[in-house]
């Protein structure tokens, strides 16, 4: 999942988010059910919520780094825009 958030793969990305949570969620209905599997579920849930972290940040600057984006393309338009308004003035 983070190599495809960093190849900007943001569709995958979010599948395989869903299909982590669902595992997250097998995970925790198999340690109800079976108090002989509940350490190795703490122990694979930790390191889930530490690659939940890791991940939470990497999707957290590709959001800033789009919004940046978005917003020079939007200034560049309306520059464009002012240029082409004045432009037509003289």
């Amino acid at each position: 999942m983070e190599a495809l958030l960093q190849q900007q793969q943001y569709d995958e990305a979010l599948l395989c988010m869903d299909e982590r949570l669902a595992l997250i969620a097998s995970l925790v209905q198999l340690a109800k059910e079976d108090p002989a599997q509940r350490q190795g579920v703490v122990t694979l849930a930790n390191t889930l919520a530490t690659q939940e972290a890791s991940m939470t940040a990497l999707a957290a600057s590709h959001h800033q780094t789009i919004f940046k984006q978005l917003t020079q393309v939007g200034r560049a338009n309306k520059a464009g825009r002012a240029y082409r308004v004045n432009s037509k003035e003289f």
